[in-house]
């Protein structure tokens, strides 16, 4: 939405510069889209305050919000509220409920962006997780298809040990980082979660730690049947 609200800006301005629009309407669209540009930044600071607020008032060790994208009886889409305990619990809670679930029950947690999951078949996907089994991600690559910003956003992957429970007979649950409100480098710099965690592409451009640098090893495939 930004870059959108840039290029009406811009074009806005050039414009009027050019003759071609008249001020008025010129100056009323520019004020528009810094209004909005605004208006979403100060949004985002209030979220992530909101964020900070309630993992403090639950004690937590980490929080964010997440979008669902598959796995449980929550609709697909609908934000909600993860949380690291202080017993090493991951909590998520959204208008369906609240799931306490220990981290002990989770095998294997993954990073990466929606365009990956997309470039990468599901045999390439386990090997380079270090799941025991494959899993189906065909509807997680239908979902970021309907929601193409999401390629450019991680997604959370978190593989269970046994399906969650009687009514969510689901072994692998997915989130999406879609608003930018997952502090997902946060999550994975967890000592708890690092050791289950690996991140992809395990490299990235550019200088400075990078969530890659602190991906978990995977398991030998020997070790994993």
């Amino acid at each position: 939405m930004i870059p959108a609200l840039i290029i009406l800006f811009l074009s806005a301005l050039f414009l009027v510069w050019q003759g071609t629009l008249p001020p008025e309407i010129g100056f009323t669209l520019m004020a528009i889209s810094v209004s909005a540009m605004i208006w979403k930044r100060l949004r985002r600071i209030q979220t992530l305050r909101r964020i900070r607020m309630e993992t403090r008032e639950r004690k937590a060790k980490w929080g964010g919000i997440m979008t669902v994208v598959s796995g449980l009886s929550s609709f697909t889409g609908m934000s909600c509220h993860l949380f690291i305990t202080r017993n090493d619990e991951l909590i998520v809670e959204d208008p369906a409920g609240i799931r306490i679930i220990p981290l002990s029950e989770i095998e294997r947690m993954g990073l990466l962006f929606g365009k990956t999951i997309e470039n990468l078949g599901d045999q390439q996907l386990v090997k380079q997780l270090g799941f025991r089994s494959i899993p189906n991600f065909s509807s997680v690559r239908a979902w970021v298809a309907r929601n193409p910003r999401a390629r450019k956003y991680l997604l959370l992957v978190v593989r269970f040990l046994e399906p969650l429970n009687e009514l969510e007979y689901s072994e692998m649950v997915v989130f999406s980082d879609l608003e930018g409100h997952g502090n997902l480098k946060s999550f994975a710099l967890r000592p708890e979660v690092a050791v289950k965690t690996v991140v992809l592409p395990k490299r990235a451009k550019g200088r400075g730690r990078t969530l890659g640098d602190i991906t978990a090893p995977v398991p030998d495939r020997k070790s994993l049947k």
